[in-house]
């Protein structure tokens, strides 16, 4: 069995990523730049060499929700260049001063175009993300805070496949919360009351659950949300 690749360039041969890299460049923004804004023409895809990028997109009540925070190493807009009309549907925001190396859209397509093999990969990363995002739609919709909460820490779980049952939260609280579609108040509340029944560890930034049966019980879901994606 394969493990799901968490990005459309781990996709490619390495014959296929010297060809990109020749083809692409380097950007370097300071931060309160836009990376990009939503609604402008989705030329290319960026990868993350240093720094921090907040992707959120405009509510109608003017408020910024959040979709994802990327840190060194993440790729953004990988499925923007491949919409019809071809737009970026959420803007991107520089946090920290960044390094990213911009590859165009025709490029892949070039690749694409190439290898048939590579075109079907990409179909079924395509697929996966699309059930990555149903999930969490079913996660905001579907589910009690507390629910998402634990949810939530299975994605990072699974994504780090760290051991110990121990990762580290990505993102600041506050951007949490925003992710979860609660506030920062009720956030520390439920972090808070896991902890006092010893069903979580908090230091700094990195989360140790003792059992994850336990924790799984304790809001009623199941402990394979935790298993790895195959």
């Amino acid at each position: 069995m394969l493990i799901a690749q968490s990005n459309i360039l781990q996709l490619l041969s390495k014959e296929q990523r010297v060809f990109l890299d020749a083809k692409g460049h380097q950007l370097t923004l300071k931060a309160g730049d836009f990376l990009f804004e939503k609604g402008d023409c989705a030329d290319h895809v960026f990868l993350v060499k240093k720094g921090k990028l907040t992707l959120y997109r405009l509510m109608p009540n003017g408020e910024q929700k959040v979709f994802k925070v990327f840190l060194s190493g993440g790729v953004i807009a990988e499925m923007a260049v491949f919409m019809e009309p071809r737009v970026y549907p959420m803007t991107a925001y520089v946090e920290q001063c960044s390094e990213l190396v911009c590859y165009s859209h025709h490029t892949f397509h070039q690749l694409f175009k190439a290898d048939r093999e590579l075109a079907l990969k990409v179909i079924g990363f395509m697929s996966n993300l699309v059930g990555q995002l149903m999930n969490s739609i079913d996660m905001l919709t579907q589910v009690n805070a507390n629910q998402r909460l634990v949810m939530y820490f299975a994605e990072i779980y699974q994504k780090q496949k760290q051991s110990n049952n121990r990762f580290v939260l990505p993102s600041t609280k506050k951007v949490l919360a925003t992710q979860l579609g609660i506030t920062p108040e009720t956030l520390s509340r439920l972090l808070n009351k896991l902890k006092f029944r010893g069903l979580i560890k908090e230091s700094g930034a990195c989360i140790t659950i003792p059992d994850i049966s336990d924790l799984c019980h304790e809001v009623d879901l199941v402990p394979t949300i935790f298993e790895p994606y195959y």
